[in-house]
């Protein structure tokens, strides 16, 4: 384990969201560890019990939160030597699950799925893998993330629609607890029983954690501690964003890969485009339902020279997208749903001719690389724009709201941005009813606007039952909404849960909730 000690700073960009965030620029941690093995970590979580100090834990930085941003005093733990992908396992069930350590990457486990007989470290039991056979679903956007940071954020992407999160493919983790001691959780080893969570860690002590009584939405959702009543502890783990335990190893199931056709197809207006998804929905096999608004598509134009591939002339008379994922089934191509795609197609007032469409990996890459374009583009944007105003900032939200509700308030919320005048771009998961409505600023009068904007938003989506982030997190800079959303007993109740794991309140001080003395011991 390689230890820096001293005032280190840890680079990271913060992100662009509406808050204060002068509360949180780069901490300077005392120490930072980068461990290799999970005894590593546990050495380093027991100097940090030995002196009281806060532990930040670091992925790969790619979260949009602040989780990963360390504070003064603390020391840090960096996964990024702990990064081997460690064997396959066949389960009960003839389920196939890959076990790594937390610091891989989705880029790296990407690779090895590919061709796993070529991969350079031994890789036990890869003999049950064949080459481009097996699939790690969820697909969340940015590959350099780590698949611990996915686990503790329970991140998604756009394979999730049909997928579900990274929480419904974990099956094992590793943690590494604020006492030094380790805790196994296997997927069903751990049910609730009388209300309760029961577990054992290593050194026999016996933990007792009462199920949340809160209601967990309904939605596609990525706040606060997960609730069910029969739940399984690894599920209060998944989405914990590193407040309960520090994970070492992560078992996640493969799934049998299908060759997929893609397509990105234009149509001329909203409702066009939201007919062309209510019939996606509707077909068993198709993965990822994404939608692109007109002023999504302008932001593209504008960058297409900057990109590092040719970016197709947008069609003149569509300027609202979708893109789809379809899966073939064994001995059933798609070219046997092409008629009735056609058909449906046309009758939302597009066709295959207005469809950029993929029928291999590198043009389904591309139609990739092109929804990633808009959102740098949009960040490009706000680059330039801070040249001359320090603290202009993105304003983007990351809602979710019930299916019956969506169009309605969706439509108003574009009605009010477009009524203020103000720039933006609209894209996200339309298959989840989970659209990013980014708000671009050119002025501090501009940002004052967006800010208000965007609460009225929130309170609109806590109001119809919907979360105000469905991805990304609470992080560091979205802790005021946790209440909100929840309520505050119900946060008094994730606090009582989180001293349950963590009685001094160690691990990833200020993620999920505001640190106050007076939570310790509580």
């Amino acid at each position: 384990m390689k230890t820096i000690s001293g005032r280190q700073t840890i680079a990271e960009t913060l992100p662009d969201l509406l808050h204060d965030e002068s509360r949180f620029t780069s901490g300077i941690p005392d120490a930072v560890y980068f461990p290799r093995t999970a005894l590593d970590v546990r050495q380093a979580v027991l100097d940090a019990r030995r002196n009281a100090q806060p532990i930040t834990v670091i992925g790969g930085k790619t979260g949009i939160t602040g989780g990963s941003v360390p504070i003064d005093g603390c020391i840090a733990i960096c996964f990024s030597d702990m990064d081997r992908i460690h064997r396959v396992s066949r389960e009960d069930d003839g389920s196939l699950v890959l076990h790594c350590d937390p610091g891989v990457t989705l880029a790296k486990l990407s690779e090895f799925l590919r061709d796993p007989q070529a991969w350079p470290a031994p890789v036990e039991g890869s003999a049950l893998l064949g080459a481009d056979q097996w699939l790690y679903a969820p697909d969340p956007t940015e590959s350099t993330a780590q698949l611990g940071g996915t686990v503790a954020t329970n991140a998604s992407g756009a394979r999730s629609f049909r997928f579900g999160a990274t929480r419904a493919h974990v099956v094992r983790l590793s943690c590494v607890l604020a006492s030094g001691e380790t805790l196994e959780l296997a997927r069903g080893g751990c049910k609730a029983r009388g209300g309760v969570l029961r577990a054992t860690t290593d050194q026999n002590t016996a933990l007792a954690v009462p199920v949340p009584s809160y209601r967990y939405p309904a939605v596609k959702n990525a706040c606060g501690y997960y609730a069910a009543p029969d739940m399984d502890l690894i599920d209060l783990f998944i989405g914990s964003e590193g407040t309960l335990g520090i994970f070492t190893g992560v078992g996640v199931r493969l799934v049998k890969n299908p060759r997929f056709a893609a397509g990105l197809s234009f149509f001329p207006d909203r409702n066009a485009a939201f007919g062309a998804a209510a019939f996606l929905r509707a077909i068993a096999r198709v993965s990822a339902i994404e939608y692109f608004d007109h002023t999504a598509l302008r932001f593209l134009e504008l960058s297409a020279s900057e990109l590092s591939f040719r970016v197709p002339q947008l069609p003149p008379d569509k300027r609202y997208a979708v893109y789809w994922e379809y899966m073939e089934a064994p001995g059933e191509a798609f070219d046997s749903r092409m008629d009735a795609w056609e058909a449906m197609l046309v009758s939302h007032g597009s066709s295959f001719e207005s469809t950029w469409s993929g029928f291999d990996r590198n043009e389904i890459e591309l139609l990739k690389a092109i929804r990633h374009a808009i959102p740098e583009a949009v960040n490009s944007a706000i680059a330039r724009r801070k040249r001359d105003c320090a603290d202009i900032r993105k304003i983007s939200t990351d809602t979710a709201l019930p299916a019956p509700v969506f169009e309605k308030e969706f439509g108003e919320y574009i009605d009010a941005i477009t009524g203020s005048g103000l720039e933006h771009a609209v894209f996200g998961h339309l298959g989840d009813f989970h659209l990013h409505i980014n708000l671009v600023p050119r002025n501090a009068g501009e940002l004052a606007k967006a800010k208000e904007l965007y609460e009225k938003m929130m309170d609109s989506t806590i109001l119809h039952g919907g979360t105000v982030s469905a991805e990304h997190g609470i992080g560091k800079l979205k802790t005021a909404y946790l209440g909100r959303m929840f309520g505050q007993d119900a946060v008094e109740e994730m606090k009582r849960i989180k001293t349950a794991f963590d009685p001094q309140w160690l691990l990833n001080r200020g993620n999920l909730f505001e640190y106050d003395k007076r939570d310790l011991g509580r």
